[in-house]
């Protein structure tokens, strides 16, 4: 009888008025995704017949749309959307790990990275040479505490190029050099000792003849009561006719002291020039003091750059990525979360950007992809459903009291 058939419609109608409903209400839900209900036809043989009559209409599964939200920007640090394929990969405090497109974290008491409800965002920590970044296994809740003081480096490495004019006039006394720098070329660079505090190199250049240099390494002030210079180092320079240098280009420094460990000074590159200042086209040295980590960024690959108070960057973790062949079969939880399935596949994880993985977008979120316009219309089309099955019920309720009433 149509009574089944009108039912049926009315209770699927019914669920089908549920979905829109709650995908309009979460239609500024970060990470949400639209839910569509797919409905099947239902058929058995009657009775009296040989034939297949239908029978109404079912619910066979909820299909989750899966397709990119819109990005908005935030300008917060921790929140992050994600562009094209993938999922945050999360721990809950019960070890269950759980999946979102919610890109919204902070930072908790113990600086782990946490979303809203709590649940640890995995990936690698602070990343070192023998932690290779490629290696997506073994993931663990990122956390920045050990990366919260970065430790000063002693400087090992100097390397300067230096421009000098070779028709300037020679000093009368080589070993007077110390009383002509300022008529030659005299620069002073930081450097870091083994206690990883800053002091000065005074670097200097003096010309003694035709073609030659003395190089004068020593630091600006004396490290003791008896006037003795930690550093103090001269050196010979040699250039020939072209101004290319000659001489040893690479120099060892100690320290007097042993406060300093040993310095390599690297000069290659050193010219020398006709009717030209005396300059310095270059002048690095690889060591720095004691930072604490200011703030960081996250790059596109979901890599963690800490920028400590020392000027300096270091990298100190990885935000690791997740898919799956089907999501649309991921069961899914409250607060935008989803877990896993037999159906969804196996989880594989990865690099942003690496693979068919998406890439992390900084300071920004994935709003949700629900389309009010398209929504308003299923609502729509679903109560039309609806009040047309109940004039089916109210149809079939007049012919069987029609029936009943035959005499």
């Amino acid at each position: 009888m149509a009574t089944t058939e009108a039912i049926s419609g009315l209770l699927v109608n019914s669920y089908y008025m549920d979905t829109i409903s709650n995908n309009i209400a979460n239609a500024s839900t970060i990470g949400y995704k639209t839910s569509t209900p797919v409905f099947f036809d239902i058929f058995s043989r009657a009775h009296y017949s040989t034939s297949h009559q239908g029978s109404g209409v079912g619910v066979l599964s909820v299909i989750q749309n899966f397709n990119n939200g819109p990005l908005i920007a935030t300008g917060r640090d921790l929140d992050l959307g994600i562009i094209e394929n993938g999922f945050f990969r999360l721990l809950d405090p019960h070890g269950n790990v759980h999946y979102t497109r919610n890109g919204q974290f902070l930072l908790d008491e113990n600086k782990n990275i946490i979303n809203m409800q709590g649940m640890y965002l995995t990936g690698k920590n602070q990343l070192h040479s023998e932690n290779n970044l490629n290696n997506t296994s073994d993931l663990e809740p990122i956390n920045l505490n050990n990366s919260y003081i970065l430790d000063g480096k002693a400087t090992s490495e100097i390397t300067l190029r230096a421009i000098l004019k070779s028709n300037d006039s020679a000093i009368d006394n080589a070993n007077d050099t110390f009383n002509h720098l300022s008529s030659s070329a005299d620069y002073v660079i930081d450097i870091y000792n083994k206690e990883k505090e800053k002091e000065q190199l005074n670097i200097s250049f003096s010309k003694t003849d035709k073609n030659t240099w003395k190089m004068n390494v020593e630091s600006t002030k004396p490290s003791d009561d008896y006037n003795i210079r930690d550093i103090n180092h001269s050196f010979d320079l040699k250039f020939n006719s072209d101004g290319k240098i000659i001489s040893d280009t690479k120099f060892e420094i100690y320290s007097r002291n042993l406060k300093n460990k040993k310095i390599t000074l690297d000069i290659t590159g050193t010219v020398e020039k006709p009717d030209v200042n005396n300059t310095l086209d270059k002048i690095n040295q690889n060591g720095y003091s004691t930072g604490f980590l200011k703030t960081f960024n996250i790059l596109q690959n979901g890599e963690i750059i800490g920028i400590y108070s020392n000027q300096k960057t270091q990298s100190i973790g990885q935000i690791l990525l997740s898919k799956f062949i089907n999501p649309e079969k991921l069961q899914h939880e409250s607060g935008s979360t989803w877990s896993a399935t037999v159906e969804s596949g196996q989880e594989n994880t990865g690099i942003a950007g690496d693979l068919g993985f998406g890439i992390i977008s900084e300071k920004s979120l994935e709003a949700s992809n629900v389309d009010l316009n398209k929504e308003l219309i299923n609502m729509i089309i679903a109560q039309r459903n609806y009040q047309s099955n109940a004039q089916s019920f109210k149809t079939e309720d007049k012919i069987i009291s029609t029936l009943i009433n035959l005499k």
